[in-house]
């Protein structure tokens, strides 16, 4: 039994101690887990100290890299920590800043600043501002408060601002604005100040008085209410483009005065900033007395010009019916009538037959034409009795007509309506003004007024001095006309007579059927001898600058060459220059004193010869000659001939001027979009010139007539005018391009097409511009067509295009020499490029 027990008390021992030995074990397996958390905590801790580190050197590095002054204290105003900001400012080493009271040391002052107090005291949280000015330093300091906590305790951060230049700054803006508002208000114009929108906010007194309403009245209205009802719209127009645009150049206008009266004012308007604000300044000048002055000055200028050109043409017109349409023009201008006649005497019959006239409707012509005036109307016997003007107002006699008419009217009752100007509707006033020469009358100047009567009150004295001197002018003129002409007839009455209108036809349809000045004179020298018969026909052109004259064109002198120039001084010639009259020659033989080339001429056998100014806008610009090898040659007839002649050349001459001239500013236009094509890109600027020269020599080689060489010019002009749509930085780009920068440049051609397509004159182009990108070979696009399905010009077009951008810098490359494009050219013939264009292009370069 005791053996049991003791077996059982081991055993029992025997399972503590195993358990005992389970537990340690367990407890070891613990503690080696609590071993290995405790490294890494110390690893977990060591990382986390080293960041601490990092990251206080990185703050302690931002801190003292801030522009700012910046210093932090504790509650007894000393300084914990700055940067080198204020370290500088202070002038001191850290070690002497550290531990001080702030304002002992920057900025040094008494105590500390007042907002830093109130913080301290009151404890806030939130940040604090105060604006401090340092005379000693000359300074304005923005100064920021603010406290933190710190290790338990509240420590305060200053931040010191230097605003001593944005303070000055305001201070100048403050008395600009000052001085802006004195100037303001002493402007000796109009000026308001209105919103973006248009809403007046301010004007000065000259406002007051312009607009005529006071300023509490004016404030607050809308700038289109000072303009009238039916312009409101323009005006806020005008003013949304000064807003958008800042500054516009003055304009003229109009502007209501509170009364309704519509004043005349220059406007100008321009954005102004006032207190960091936006405004629209609009400046208002009165210029109704400027504009009235001008009137008069336009009305005096006016004047003077038709007088002028009444001057130069009764100078210079031998041709009466030209002479007297001129002054029919001219007249109606300065008498400012609604219609001008002018009649010519028939002494024979006794009446004044109509001549030309200014103002007449289609309907009126008939009855003008072939209505004459007797005499003996009341107001033409008036007229020539008188020896001036007359004024004859037409129907009821208005109150006190005698006492207001002048001296020529004095005593003159209004009439009815004279029967020979019954066509005229409504005709109120006649004025008529007689043209008398040496002898005896020559015509009359009729001005017609509908309407309204005129001249009731007689003429002024500057009335009658213009039409007695237009007068002078025209019976002057009238009278040399006449004797002249009777002059020229009595010299060639020996002289045949041939012309038919038939050849006259003949000759204006073949050279109005060009447009080439040298060959219209060629034509016109040439016709010359089928109507007038001549042994010589030739035109001289004027050479202003080498002061003489170009033999142009013609036949019959041996002693001169086409191209010839002959100086004023050595032909009697210069003198049709000079007065713009035919010369006439019945036989050299018998003058005097030959100048060279009429002395030439006549060794040569001519003995007559007649010539005609060729006149284009009024101006001489050569002479039409012919010659003959006969005395007394030419009649009357030919003289006339030659006129008509003269004058059709002259209108053949203008149309080819003024054709060249379209064509010239077509060109021109054309040639200045190429270039704005080219100016997309600093690597293609002179490439659509290039391309186009490189085509015309290649369309020259093939022989291209002119009419396809022009398209050619246009066409390489304005190839890539579909670049217009292409983005620069495309055009610009350094590197490959990617498939979609690709697509985008392919698109040019096309474009390229449907921009010229609604222009009409383009249409014979299109087709080059939009396959100048298809290969011989079809691979091209952007329709992929080949062989000579491709348009002729476009396949130059290729050829020239490739060449100039072979040989072009460009971004991405430099240019390749002609050597190495030649060999690419070969290379590429028959597949990229047609062999014909290719072979053509290598002809023209040798």
């Amino acid at each position: 039994m005791d053996k049991r027990d003791e077996r059982a008390g081991l055993e029992a021992e025997i399972g503590r101690l195993k358990s005992e030995i389970e537990t340690a074990k367990q407890r070891g397996r613990d503690l080696e887990e609590t071993r290995k958390a405790m490294l890494f905590l110390l690893e977990d801790t060591n990382e986390g100290t080293a960041l601490l580190a990092k990251a206080k050197k990185d703050w302690e590095a931002a801190f003292d890299s801030i522009s700012d002054m910046l210093f932090i204290h504790d509650r007894e105003m000393r300084i914990i920590r700055c940067n080198r900001a204020y370290k500088e400012a202070a002038g001191l080493p850290f070690k002497e800043i550290i531990g001080r009271p702030y304002y002992e040391v920057f900025p040094k002052m008494e105590g500390p600043f007042l907002a830093c107090t109130k913080t301290i005291k009151l404890q806030g949280k939130q940040e604090e501002e105060e604006i401090v000015t340092l005379p000693s330093l000359n300074k304005t300091y923005k100064v920021k408060f603010f406290s933190i906590q710190e290790e338990g305790e509240n420590s305060f951060v200053h931040v010191i601002e230097d605003i001593t230049v944005e303070k000055m700054a305001e201070e100048a803006l403050k008395a600009s604005e000052d001085k802006y508002r004195h100037l303001f208000e002493n402007l000796n114009d109009a000026a308001f100040l209105a919103d973006l929108n248009g809403w007046i906010i301010e004007t000065n007194k000259k406002g007051e008085e312009l607009f005529g309403r006071p300023r509490a009245e004016i404030i607050g209205m809308h700038q289109s209410g000072f303009h009238p009802p039916d312009k409101e719209e323009e005006y806020r127009r005008r003013f949304a483009e000064h807003v958008k645009r800042g500054r516009e150049a003055d304009f003229d206008g109009e502007m209501v005065r509170n009364d309704g009266t519509v004043i005349p004012v220059t406007i100008s308007g321009s954005k102004v900033n006032i207190g960091g604000k936006e405004l629209m300044l609009g400046i208002f000048r009165d210029i109704t007395e400027k504009k009235k002055a001008e009137e008069k000055i336009k009305e005096e200028m006016d004047l003077n010009k038709h007088l002028l050109m009444i001057a130069n043409a009764t100078a210079h017109t031998t041709d009466i019916d030209r002479l007297m349409a001129q002054v029919a023009g001219c007249l109606r201008s300065i008498m400012r009538c609604d219609i001008s006649l002018s009649y010519i005497c028939d002494r024979e019959n006794k009446t004044l037959q109509p001549s030309q006239g200014a103002g007449l409707t289609q309907n009126m012509v008939p009855f003008f034409r072939v209505e004459a005036i007797d005499l003996k109307t009341p107001f033409v016997k008036k007229a020539f009795e008188s020896k001036g003007p007359v004024a004859e107002n037409l129907g009821p006699e208005p109150a006190g007509l005698s006492e207001k008419f002048g001296a020529y009217a004095a005593g003159v009752k209004p009439t009815p309506n004279p029967g020979v100007f019954k066509w005229v509707d409504g005709l109120k006033t006649v004025v008529v003004i007689p043209l008398i020469g040496k002898e005896d009358f020559l015509g009359l100047l009729a001005c017609l007024y509908t309407g309204a009567e005129r001249y009731s009150g007689g003429f002024s004295q500057r009335d009658r001095e213009v039409m007695d001197g237009i007068s002078f002018q025209v019976s002057t003129a009238l009278d040399e006309a006449r004797l002249y002409k009777e002059s020229i007839d009595s010299a060639m009455e020996l002289s045949r007579k041939v012309e038919t209108i038939q050849t006259m036809h003949e000759i204006d349809t073949a050279i109005l059927s060009t447009i080439q000045p040298q060959e219209i004179l060629e034509i016109a020298t040439r016709m010359v001898a089928k109507i007038v018969f001549c042994e010589r026909a030739t035109v001289a052109l004027i050479d202003a600058e080498r002061g003489g004259f170009t033999y142009a064109a013609g036949f019959g002198p041996a002693i001169l060459k086409k191209g010839s120039f002959i100086p004023f001084g050595d032909t009697s010639a210069t003198d049709v220059v000079k007065t713009g009259r035919p010369q006439y020659a019945a036989n050299t033989k018998e003058l005097k004193n030959l100048l060279p080339l009429e002395a030439d001429f006549l060794k040569e056998g001519f003995v007559s010869h007649i010539r005609v100014p060729l006149v284009v806008k009024s101006e001489v610009i050569g002479i039409l000659n012919i010659g003959a090898k006969r005395p007394s040659a030419f009649t009357p007839e030919d003289l006339n001939i030659l006129e008509k002649l003269a004058s059709q050349i002259g209108v053949a001459l203008e149309n080819s001027r003024l054709l060249s001239d379209l064509e010239g500013l077509f060109f021109g236009i054309v040639k200045t979009l190429s270039e704005a094509i080219d100016a997309k890109s600093p690597w293609t600027g002179g490439h659509s010139e290039r391309v186009t020269k490189i085509s015309m020599q290649i369309g020259r080689e093939l022989g291209l007539k002119e009419e396809e060489l022009k398209r050619l010019e246009l066409s390489g002009l304005l190839h890539d005018i579909g670049k217009l749509g292409t983005y620069e930085s495309i055009l610009d780009k350094p590197g490959k391009l990617t498939e979609d920068e690709v697509g985008i440049i392919k698109l040019h051609p096309k474009k390229g097409a449907d921009i010229l397509s609604p222009i009409r004159q383009m249409r014979d182009i299109i087709p080059a511009i939009k396959h100048h990108h298809e290969c011989f070979d079809g691979t091209g696009y952007p329709e992929g067509i080949k062989g000579e399905d491709i348009p002729l010009m476009a396949r130059i077009l290729t050829v020239a295009d490739t060449v100039d951008a072979m040989g072009a810098d460009r971004p991405y490359r430099k240019g390749r020499p002609m050597d190495e494009i030649i060999v690419e050219l070969k290379r590429c013939s028959g597949t990229q490029f047609d062999p014909k264009m290719v072979d053509a292009f290598l002809r023209t370069i040798g």
